[in-house]
């Protein structure tokens, strides 16, 4: 009843984004477009074992897919979690769907004004896997470094748009690449 009363208000103020938490099937993301409208676009949160079990129907139905890695995490255990986000990665690339990557990008960033290493190596990897986008959430929302977070993701997004297979380790040591 909450999230019907939200929609309303959502379409009344003009807004045609909505997101499907805990998008378990392809008829519950129906279901969530005729409550917000045929023409408004749903992005469907991957984040539970339904949602897995029910991935490429829930794909087909969406106009984007967000992986939550904190929630998924909850359902399936921890060290599973970078090889579902490769499958859903690649099972919406394949069928021309958007597909963006929340949680823990740079939770480090929280308290830290650097990422770790580790943080840098996943979120390459991640948009090196096909993601369309990140999300940053507890790093911009109560975090202690929120515009360092969103200078570093985008740094890291330039370095990733110069780099090529080809790329030389001088050309990576250069200042300007």
């Amino acid at each position: 009843k909450k999230d019907k009363s939200a929609i309303k208000i959502g379409i009344k103020k003009n807004i045609n984004h909505f997101a499907l938490l805990f998008a378990d099937s392809p008829e519950s993301v129906l279901q969530f477009r005729e409550l917000s409208g045929q023409n408004s676009t749903i992005i469907s949160k991957i984040e539970s074992r339904p949602g897995l079990h029910n991935l490429k129907g829930i794909i087909e139905k969406s106009n984007a897919i967000l992986i939550d890695r904190g929630d998924l995490s909850r359902q399936v255990p921890l060290e599973k979690i970078p090889f579902f986000q490769r499958l859903i990665i690649s099972t919406a690339k394949n069928q021309g769907t958007p597909v963006y990557v929340a949680t823990n990008l740079l939770e480090s960033m929280i308290k830290a004004h650097q990422p770790t290493r580790a943080e840098v190596n996943d979120v390459i990897s991640t948009l090196m896997d096909g993601a369309n986008g990140l999300v940053l959430a507890a790093e911009t929302a109560i975090g202690d470094f929120p515009v360092q977070s969103v200078e570093m993701i985008r740094r890291l997004i330039t370095q990733l748009e110069l780099w090529t297979p080809n790329t030389s380790i001088e050309e990576l040591l250069e200042n300007n690449f």
